[in-house]
């Protein structure tokens, strides 16, 4: 699965191999099976459902304290999805909410572990205004055994399967990171030296400064892709030589950049370039640091130019690859998607290691997402759903047709 020419091993089945969604805003009551791949594609309108599907997994990992099978935490550090009154389908305080997820952990020695299916639904205690967890589903895929939460104590076989489900839920959920649709704008200084983990640059990518600066090495790989992506700068750390600054002011750091298409390369601020360099610059990073885990990102391309948007795919494709990472992105951009094709049709990756879903409402306002088929040839089998990406077609061919410009 790399771009280097040669083609990798297929690689185990993903972590998570299917999302479960149901009730939580534009989906309906009756729970959504959503399967996914090493590299997950989500594309659709917008408002269509996209991000309420990728925030399954966030919503799950942000109420892993105290646990997902208690209280579902809708407001925490990855999302802020609103109370549960605002998110429910059709803001019915009757109805459930159920979030889950199918999953192949892997054991200490790498191995993988059976496929299990967890999934819980929550409903509104109108009394304590919080989504409480009221029921839970847990075991082999197909063959999962329901139970009433909260449980009997005295119900040590319930109790059994539930602290499994616990710990299977953690042991995926505490590997996901997300990286939110709009990255925050770098500051000049950065305080840095506080001990915070050091492994996950936030969902606005607030941390990366902090990140960069505890894990030096990593600075190097960042600007070599920053190369193979063709941005044009690489990112330089530059912390105070004063005792006395320090003292004063506290450990910081300033996060420049050094413009290489220059001769000599010139060392400019992070905020006198364009907002692109920015906004992917945390992406980057996160998929060179994460190893054997989740990442979920929305719109990776976001302010970056077509030919830099297509390069991301090879950037996926990477982290995929070399660092056992799954991916799951919703984006916008066909020049994302027709890199990942290409690279099929290479041989470069595989058809049954990408998914490509496409989300959408039905005439009842409700979401469905439907799985897209990629042949061998990067083509897929149905062709773009509802015209989807047609517009420049239309652009290109319209005024030929003798339509208005």
């Amino acid at each position: 699965m790399a771009v280097s020419g040669k083609k990798h091993d297929i690689p185990p089945p993903p972590l998570v191999s299917e999302l479960v969604i149901g009730g939580l805003r534009s989906y309906g009551p009756v729970p959504t099976r959503v399967p996914l791949a090493p590299l997950t594609l989500v594309f659709g309108p917008n408002s269509a459902g996209k991000s309420s599907l990728l925030s399954t997994l966030t919503l799950l990992a942000q109420s892993l304290n105290p646990s997902p099978t208690r209280n579902l935490v809708m407001a925490g550090s990855l999302v802020d999805a609103g109370s549960f009154r605002m998110a429910v389908h059709n803001h019915d305080d009757s109805l459930e909410m159920t979030l889950g997820l199918v999953t192949t952990p892997r054991r200490g020695d790498g191995s993988r572990s059976q496929t299990t299916e967890v999934v819980g639904s929550y409903t509104f205690n109108h009394d304590t205004r919080t989504p409480e967890a009221t029921r839970l589903a847990v075991g082999p895929l197909g063959a999962a055994v329901a139970m009433e939460l909260p449980i009997d104590e005295s119900d040590t076989e319930s109790l059994a399967r539930r602290d499994h489900a616990v710990a299977i839920m953690q042991q995926v959920l505490e590997t996901v990171t997300y990286l939110g649709p709009m990255r925050a704008r770098p500051e000049r200084t950065h305080a840095v030296g506080f001990g915070r983990p050091t492994d996950y640059v936030g969902p606005e990518g607030q941390a990366l400064a902090e990140v960069l600066d505890a894990r030096p090495a990593l600075i190097d790989s960042v600007n070599d892709w920053m190369d193979r992506l063709g941005l044009g700068y690489h990112v330089r750390l530059l912390a105070p030589t004063s005792r006395d600054v320090v003292m004063a002011a506290g450990d910081f750091t300033v996060v420049a950049l050094m413009d290489v298409r220059r001769d000599p390369p010139v060392l400019v601020s992070s905020r006198g370039v364009g907002y692109g360099v920015g906004q992917l610059t945390p992406v980057v990073t996160q998929c060179l640091l994460s190893e054997n885990g989740v990442i979920v990102i929305e719109q990776p391309e976001v302010h970056i130019h077509p030919r830099l948007q297509s390069a991301v795919g090879d950037l996926l494709i990477h982290t995929v690859a070399e660092r056992g990472n799954q991916v799951l992105v919703e984006t916008h951009s066909e020049h994302l998607v027709l890199r990942l094709l290409r690279r099929v049709r290479e041989g470069l990756l595989s058809a049954s290691d990408l998914a490509i879903l496409y989300v959408d409402q039905h005439e009842d306002g409700g979401a469905f997402v439907r799985r897209l088929a990629v042949d061998d040839d990067g083509e897929l089998a149905g062709g773009w759903p509802g015209g989807f990406f047609d517009e420049r077609l239309d652009e290109v061919f319209g005024g030929l047709q003798g339509e208005p410009e």
